[in-house]
């Protein structure tokens, strides 16, 4: 289960390049933020009616962990000088 969650080999593009991270530097923080939601919500949604219910729950889980992950690759990330995140 925990490659089909955290490193699914259909999601590896390029040697060490996975599409999330495409993903990212094509949007904004906050539609970076809207997409990972949406993933999440559809795995919650669909909780066992496809896959194993805890798998789909972990793929769920697994996409506030993406956002935190790879959000500083979105075109607008920028870290303001207290450290603190904001958007151009």
């Amino acid at each position: 289960m925990n490659d089909n969650v955290k490193n699914p080999k259909h999601y590896q593009l390029f040697d060490g390049i996975e599409s999330i991270e495409i993903i990212a530097r094509s949007m904004t923080v906050e539609q970076f933020r809207g997409f990972c939601l949406g993933c999440a919500l559809k795995y919650r949604i669909r909780a066992g009616k496809k896959d194993d219910a805890l798998q789909d729950i972990a793929k769920a889980d697994q996409f506030e962990i993406l956002f935190k992950k790879y959000r500083h690759l979105c075109w607008d990330y920028e870290v303001n000088k207290n450290g603190k995140q904001e958007n151009i």
